[in-house]
């Protein structure tokens, strides 16, 4: 006979910890599977050069609610970064150096056009399909699409296709424009916004404290290394297949990125809306990249649109008067950054004039449980998919970022997936 749970969760980061947290928090017997030897899914809090980095997700902000208040019930502290001192931008084949808000007055003109009616249409972007009626005419469009419906300067175009690409960790044309209007709206309606809650606040002692924080919360069983390859339902229960166990529970969550839905196998079938969004899938194929460099005499902020990593800024000064950048690039497959030669070339182009000593990234689009990097939909997800995937099938739901309401792609977007999920395991026991 098979082991027997409440509950099992599938998928090990912030919304199945949470979702296992909240189902032992009502009694449930739960069991936790995740397919990697840790926790934390696609945050991960390492050290390189003997420096903490974050190689998945890493900031945070208190305009994010549901990760604020779990930052607040760990008594968790966050450091806020300053803007950096030398900024810089590409036109065409010329470097242009100035302020942070002299280049953000220019980018702003283009994003302001690019979000023009969005108050209208993502009035409550917690609730993003509120007007879906009004949503789905910019649903339609790619980011790109957009921005080609708007009149700007060569400069104005320059710099907005680059910061997009540093939030979209894709190419333009496969990123849904919704992605940037949600992120937008979510922040609080402005572009200075949207840069600090995407890039301005971290954890002091990494994501892996406020994971650890929440599952410690109520201990459930939990098992690493373990992938799940079948789900069946059947009379009553639900069983668990992994490569060496076949497990049994009255409900299953799935918290998995959308992405690696295809490996496992379901009986029966999920429904064809939901297989026809697994098959659409998320855009992002991006790259995060820490690079660490001799010569640099002050912080810095670059972006240049389509290059290996357009997105490149100071992260952590050295002892040694080094500096170790952080980048995002929009395809991971453009450059290896272990590659120091293939760097170099490619720090050259971007900003002069520093020297490479290492770098490091982890490859989440190679990664078999990650398969891409944060949630950036592509067109037509909220008028065709987001209803269809967040419904319940039977004595199963799916769950996790990619598929949140309110900060998809973000911790909090996370949070809220295992929260809700954790309500429906207790409203379906209760049935």
């Amino acid at each position: 006979m098979p082991e027997t749970y409440d509950l099992i969760v599938v998928g090990g980061g912030f919304a199945g910890v949470t979702c296992a947290r909240e189902a032992a928090r009502d009694g449930s017997s739960v069991l936790l599977l995740e397919a990697r030897n840790r926790l934390g899914g696609r945050t991960w809090t390492s050290t390189w050069r003997d420096q903490q980095i974050e190689y998945g997700g890493g900031w945070v902000h208190w305009h994010q609610p549901h990760t604020w208040a779990e930052i607040t019930r760990a008594g968790l502290a966050v450091d806020v970064h300053d803007e950096r001192a030398t900024t810089s931008w590409w036109v065409g084949d010329e470097r242009r150096t100035a302020t942070a808000s002299a280049r953000d007055a220019i980018v702003e003109r283009g994003w302001n056009a690019f979000l023009a009616g969005c108050d209208d249409y993502l009035p409550r972007p917690h609730d993003p399909l509120a007007r879906v009626e009004k949503l789905s005419t910019l649903d339609a469009l790619s980011a790109a699409d957009r921005i080609a419906q708007l009149t700007l300067s060569d400069e104005e175009r320059a710099v907005l296709v680059a910061e997009i690409e540093s939030l979209a960790s894709a190419p333009l044309d496969d990123a849904g424009a919704v992605a940037v209007a949600r992120w937008h709206q979510l922040s609080g309606g402005s572009l200075r916004l949207t840069q600090h809650t995407g890039g301005r606040v971290t954890l002091q002692r990494g994501t892996v404290a406020l994971l650890e924080a929440i599952h410690d919360e109520r201990r459930v069983e939990t098992r690493l290394s373990t992938p799940v390859t079948a789900i069946t339902q059947a009379s009553g229960h639900v069983v668990v297949d992994t490569a060496s166990d076949t497990l049994r529970a009255a409900r299953v969550v799935v918290a998995v990125p959308l992405n690696t839905l295809s490996a496992i196998t379901f009986d029966p079938p999920l429904p064809s809306a939901k297989q026809d969004a697994i098959e659409t899938g998320q855009a992002s194929r991006g790259s995060k990249v820490f690079i660490e460099v001799e010569g640099a005499t002050t912080t810095m902020n670059a972006i240049r649109a389509g290059h290996e990593f357009g997105y490149l800024a100071s992260e952590f000064d050295r002892p040694d008067g080094r500096q170790i950048l952080i980048g995002f690039g929009i395809d991971a497959g453009a450059i290896d950054v272990t590659d120091l030669t293939a760097t170099q070339n490619a720090l050259d182009r971007l900003i002069p004039g520093l020297r490479v000593v290492a770098a490091t990234q982890h490859d989440w689009i190679a990664d078999p449980y990650a398969r891409g990097t944060w949630a950036i939909h592509r067109p037509g997800w909220y008028t065709h998919h987001h209803a269809a995937m967040r419904r319940p099938e039977g004595r199963l739901l799916l769950a996790g970022s990619d598929l949140a309401n309110g900060w998809s792609g973000f911790i909090d977007g996370a949070i809220e997936s295992g929260l809700d999920a954790g309500r429906w395991v207790r409203s379906a026991a209760g049935a």
